[in-house]
């Protein structure tokens, strides 16, 4: 699940409007459709600095010079962050990637809001 949790993030490959539009600001007030095969769940970026999912899952995440990272705690309560380059999405744009996953696998991103 961390997988394709971290994977809300990765939003690459948009028109140069789009990019203005939110480059600037980062994923705040954003949601997300995550799918990695048979499994899908809807990601949010809320603007207090934490990324919550339809399934319950919550992490922080900040951007800062185009860089967006987000933390999850382990099970063995120690923080796991992921960084990555972020250049934003528009509403209705996908992308599939392997750059959030931690084991290279293939996941499909879609901004919905």
């Amino acid at each position: 699940m961390k997988t394709i949790a971290f994977a809300a993030a990765a939003a690459f490959g948009l028109s140069a409007a789009a990019f203005a539009d939110h480059h600037m600001a980062g994923p705040a007030g954003q949601s997300f459709e995550i799918s990695s095969g048979e499994e899908s769940y809807v990601g949010t970026f809320n603007a207090d600095g934490t990324y919550t999912t339809d399934t319950g899952a919550e992490m922080g995440w900040t951007f800062e010079e185009g860089e967006l990272c987000l933390t999850a705690m382990t099970e063995e309560g120690e923080e796991d962050t992921t960084c990555n380059a972020w250049e934003g999405m528009a509403v209705g744009d996908s992308v599939t990637t392997s750059e959030w996953s931690d084991d290279g696998s293939e996941i499909t991103i879609e901004r919905i809001e």
